[in-house]
């Protein structure tokens, strides 16, 4: 019995400890000034225009939030992601959305700043189903160099995929599986003319996809 009590005497001290613990928690809990962040609900990646399903609301202590931190689900629904992918649980800081900036735009100063953007026809590179934002691509299509006679070059070379054709128009992702529509290039400004020109001419273009570092 000496046992049993001595047992049931440890049980009850510990019980003791633990509820004398979840009080002083408790106390030090509701008596640390606190505010609430927003956080990413899933993967935000630059040019994701921000809805309510892509954020979550949490109560932070004041001394663990930043100074930035954006505190209201309402300054952030409708703007887009600017700077860097934001990932699940990440607080949410002014720097990281901007506003009346559209999703392309976003894209294409984080991924190609000083270039233009430009579409190309939706049959091109329908094999290349890895093809993702931020790849870089030569892109070939016909061009007449004399008269009667064409020849196949490329018009603009180590262009940034912004986009590829998505499965949906309502996709705010940068880039999706690949189906209807047109795959979204980011070029030097001085290539425009060749690529515009090969489209309203009804050219087809293929793209080749170099090394990560843009080697040829």
């Amino acid at each position: 019995m000496s046992k049993i009590k001595k047992i049931l005497h440890i049980l009850i001290a510990i019980l003791l400890a633990s509820a004398a613990g979840g009080v002083v928690w408790y106390y030090t809990m509701i008596n640390t000034p606190s505010s609430k962040v927003v956080l990413a609900a899933g993967k935000l990646p630059v040019g994701t225009v921000i809805s309510t399903r892509d954020i979550n609301e949490k109560e932070y202590p004041l001394t663990a939030i930043p100074a930035d931190a954006i505190q209201s689900a309402q300054d952030v629904v409708g703007k887009t992601v600017v700077s860097g992918t934001l990932f699940p649980g990440d607080v949410l800081r002014k720097e990281h959305i901007a506003s009346d900036t559209g999703s392309l735009k976003a894209v294409l100063n984080s991924l190609a700043p000083g270039r233009v953007a430009i579409d190309l026809p939706e049959d091109t590179a329908t094999g290349l189903k890895g093809v993702t934002a931020g790849d870089l691509v030569n892109v070939y299509t016909e061009v007449t160099v004399a008269k009667d006679t064409t020849s196949v070059e490329c018009v603009a070379a180590g262009a940034v995929i912004l986009r590829t054709p998505s499965a949906s128009s309502g996709d705010n992702s940068l880039s999706g599986p690949t189906s209807k529509g047109a795959y979204i290039i980011a070029i030097a400004s001085e290539e425009a003319p060749r690529v515009s020109d090969g489209k309203v001419r009804g050219k087809k273009f293929s793209i080749t996809v170099l090394p990560p570092k843009g080697g040829q």
